[in-house]
C-alpha cells in the first residue's frame, strides 16, 4: 500500500541527508516529503529563527501545502523533540510516528540535560558562545558520532562533510512540555541502531520504553538513512 513518509532530520543536517531512502520509498510508490528545517541545509541562512516550535511548525504547514494524509512522520535523532511537537499541531494528517536513533525527552526537560552529559554540555554550551549562538562539530568528530560505518573516503561521507551546517543552539536549550502529545493514542515505533555512538544501545531503550514501545533494532550506525538506506527503508515500510 502506496503511503505518505515525511522525513525529519537531525542535528546539523539537512533535507539531503535522505535522498538515498527517498529514492527507495519513491521507487516502491510512495509519497516522500523531506525537508530543511528553519537554520539547515538550504535554509541555513534562517538559523536565528531556529527553536523547537519553528521546527515544528515549519514540518506542519508543509505537509498541509502538499496535502499530506495518514502520513509516517520520521524524526531522526534530534529531531525526536520536533515530531511530538509537529503531532500535536497537526494529528489529523500522522497515521505514525517513527523515532530514528531519536531523543525522547521527558516532559519539561530540554536536550541539553536528557542527551549530554555533564562535561559534554559544556562543551556544547562553549561551542555555542563561541559560535555566535550555534555548534559545528569539526568533521573528525562529525564523521565518528554519525558516520562510524563509513570508511573515511566513501563518498557519502565526503559529501555530507560539506552539507553539515552549524547547529543552533536555542532549541538543544528549550524545555519543552509534552503533556498533550503524551495524551495522544497516535502509534509509535522506535529503531535503535545498535553501532550507534552518539545514541548508544541502552540509551536507545531508555528513550524506547519512556515511548511505552520495544525498539526495533538496525545494525548500523547514528545515521543509516546515509549507510543503510536498504534496511532502513525496508524497516520503514514496515511500520
Amino acid at each position: 500500500m502506496a503511503r505518505d513518509y515525511v522525513l525529519v532530520h537531525g542535528m546539523s543536517h539537512g533535507a539531503w541527508c535522505w535522498e538515498l531512502v527517498s529514492e527507495r520509498l519513491a521507487r516502491n510508490g510512495h509519497r516522500v516529503l523531506a525537508l530543511d528545517l528553519p537554520g539547515h541545509g538550504r535554509r541555513a541562512a534562517e538559523w536565528r529563527r531556529a527553536s523547537v516550535q519553528s521546527y515544528a511548525r515549519s514540518v506542519a504547514d508543509a505537509m498541509a501545502r502538499e496535502g499530506v494524509h495518514d502520513a509516517v512522520l520520521v524524526g531522526h535523532s534530534m529531531a525526536g523533540i520536533v515530531i511530538p511537537k509537529v503531532t500535536e499541531l497537526v494529528p489529523a494528517r500522522i497515521g505514525h510516528l517513527v523515532f530514528l536513533a531519536a531523543v525522547v525527552l521527558p516532559s519539561g526537560s530540554s536536550l541539553l540535560e536528557t542527551q549530554l552529559s555533564p562535561a559534554a554540555r559544556a562543551l556544547f554550551t562553549g561551542g555555542g558562545r563561541a559560535g555566535g549562538g550555534a555548534v559545528q562539530y569539526s568533521a573528525s568528530m562529525a564523521r565518528s558520532r554519525w558516520m562510524g560505518d563509513l570508511p573515511p573516503g566513501d563518498e557519502r561521507v565526503t559529501r555530507a562533510l560539506t552539507m553539515l551546517t552549524p547547529q543552533p543552539v536555542r532549541p538543544w536549550r528549550e524545555r519543552v512540555d509534552l503533556r498533550q502529545f503524551d495524551a495522544l493514542a497516535i502509534p509509535r515505533t522506535y529503531i535503535r541502531c545498535l553501532r550507534d555512538v552518539a545514541i548508544p544501545a541502552a540509551r536507545g531503550a531508555e528513550y524506547a520504553a519512556r515511548l511505552g514501545v520495544t525498539p526495533v533494532d538496525l545494525d548500523s550506525d547514528h545515521g543509516p538513512m546515509l549507510s543503510h538506506p536498504d534496511e532502513l527503508a525496508q524497516a520503514l515500510e514496515k511500520v
